[in-house]
């Protein structure tokens, strides 16, 4: 999985190479992968090979799915990574104020928002087990899907414990997201 990053120096691996990495190469593969199967998805509104109930969920899933990659992209791209870049001086810990905790605490939800959507997909779609009846085109999408899913997974891993952990303390990190977590488990009882 993460046999890209050994190809990186360790200049590549601060806070500001691991955004450029996400954005040159996470990024873009991911949206690609997202645009091959929603190009599939447009042409079929209704998949033949699956049950008429399954093809609708799956469909609003994916779509959902992207939405969500879409808006987080833009907000790295757009504000967090800028920002980094700009504030990251050589430490392990993010100089200057300029993002708060919540804002990787967002991230950090919407990450579990994409992965719980990945996993929805990934049932809904019987682990991508392909059926040798089924069309090659649907093959294909099945595919790319488990691809996309891998993907998703590497980055989300990426960020999560190279990136975010490096740019504000990993304990720091976890710290604050165990505290949201109990509060959470708090507010629902």
């Amino acid at each position: 999985m993460l046999n890209r990053l050994d190809n990186y120096s360790n200049e590549a691996l601060t806070p500001e190479g691991l955004c450029n990495l996400i954005q040159l190469e996470y990024q873009p593969e991911i949206m690609k992968s997202c645009t091959e199967i929603e190009s599939f998805l447009m042409l079929h509104p209704y998949i033949k090979e699956l049950p008429l109930s399954v093809s609708e969920m799956a469909q609003l899933l994916f779509r959902k799915l992207d939405d969500e990659l879409k808006h987080l992209f833009l907000k790295e791209s757009g504000i967090v990574f800028p920002c980094i870049k700009k504030s990251y001086k050589g430490t392990e810990n993010l100089k200057g104020n300029c993002l708060d905790i919540k804002v990787f605490e967002t991230v950090h939800n919407t990450h579990q928002v994409i992965i719980g959507l990945t996993q929805k997909l990934r049932q809904l779609l019987n682990n991508y087990v392909v059926k040798p009846a089924w069309s090659k085109e649907w093959k294909l999408c099945i595919n790319e899907m488990f691809l996309l899913e891998n993907k998703i997974l590497q980055w989300v891993h990426i960020e999560q414990n190279l990136l975010y952990p490096k740019v504000i303390g990993k304990n720091k990190l976890t710290h604050h997201i165990i505290n949201n977590i109990r509060n959470n488990e708090q507010n629902l009882n």
